[in-house]
């Protein structure tokens, strides 16, 4: 079996991930914030997860690497520390290492690296967020690129159930069944959400094929926060959804935030390469509401659970 090294499992993609793959590969994976307990994986935390990438990647005998530390949340989730600059430093120099190691390197993105007018970017698009964020995630996926000839930078929107247990999806979840106020579902922006256990297989079937370059892997439907919403109620069942909606303008600049703009990707590259179709956002959803009951979360939380549980396709 071989060994795929994670960062970042305490991310959303980054957990989900580790979970479905793990009857796949060897899992090593590293937390800086939290120590989730992922069945079946072995979790480097607190100083084992500061040790320098080339050591790593050579002590673990690392066959691949994924790192979902710097984008490993949806842009959606007001709390997540994505694309900082700690972070994005950090990624370039384990694509470094891994190119020195010659071993495969992806790197998770952000779809919010792009912005409108246009909907539906290709992996060629210019159409750049001009948030700080944004151009430090554009100049480290070039930065990657150029550093690795084999790395695989995918941009991407992940949502699903956190690894360690109270993420935004979570409380949104409560929030939402309480009819508590949701402020961040009034901000702008589109997106092609992917469920974080959907974009596991379908990296699985990259690393297989030996992509390299860039690719968007996300959703099939082009939805925004208050959509997502709404659907992210009827398919948990809740039984609460009060929320006053108002005509809203939102201006240049705000459409232009981290997050904020038009971000849905267009997914014909990565359809093309691996003949494989992007579920839908029914799809999805109606997997993590499976996933509650059937094992999966109870595996990726590290609870005790029986039986066992099936693995998104």
């Amino acid at each position: 079996m071989k060994t795929l090294l994670i960062y970042g499992l305490e991310t959303v993609a980054g957990g989900n991930i580790a979970t479905t793959l793990r009857s796949e590969f060897r899992i090593v994976g590293t937390a800086l914030h939290g120590t989730p307990e992922l069945h079946g994986c072995q979790v480097l935390s607190g100083q084992a997860a500061q040790t320098a990438p080339h050591r790593l990647m050579s002590d673990a005998n690392v066959d691949y690497v994924i790192d979902a530390s710097c984008c490993g949340d949806s842009a959606w989730n007001p709390t997540a520390d994505v694309a900082s600059d700690d972070r994005c430093e950090a990624s370039v120099e384990r694509a470094r290492s891994a190119a020195a190691l010659n071993i495969p390197f992806v790197f998770l993105s952000s779809d919010a690296v792009l912005t409108g007018p246009w909907m539906f970017h290709e992996e060629d698009s210019t159409e750049y967020s001009t948030s700080v964020a944004g151009q430090r995630l554009k100049q480290t996926e070039e930065d990657i690129l150029s550093a690795h000839a084999g790395s695989l930078v995918v941009r991407t929107h992940p949502i699903g159930w956190s690894p360690c247990g109270n993420g935004w999806l979570e409380q949104l979840a409560e929030r939402l069944q309480q009819g508590k106020a949701c402020p961040e579902l009034s901000r702008p922006g589109y997106a092609t959400p992917l469920l974080a256990s959907e974009l596991a297989t379908i990296l699985s079937r990259a690393l297989t094929e030996n992509l390299t370059g860039r690719f968007h892997i996300a959703g099939a439907e082009r939805i925004n926060r208050v959509q997502f919403a709404r659907r992210l109620k009827e398919n948990l069942n809740l039984h609460t959804f009060r929320m006053q909606l108002t005509e809203q303008h939102f201006s240049k600049a705000e459409r232009q935030s981290f997050g904020c703009g038009e971000s849905s990707l267009q997914t014909r590259g990565i359809r093309r390469a691996l003949c494989v179709a992007m579920p839908t956002m029914t799809e999805s959803l109606q997997t993590l509401a499976d996933q509650q009951n059937n094992g999966y979360v109870a595996h990726l939380q590290g609870q005790p659970a029986p039986g066992s549980y099936s693995r998104a396709a």
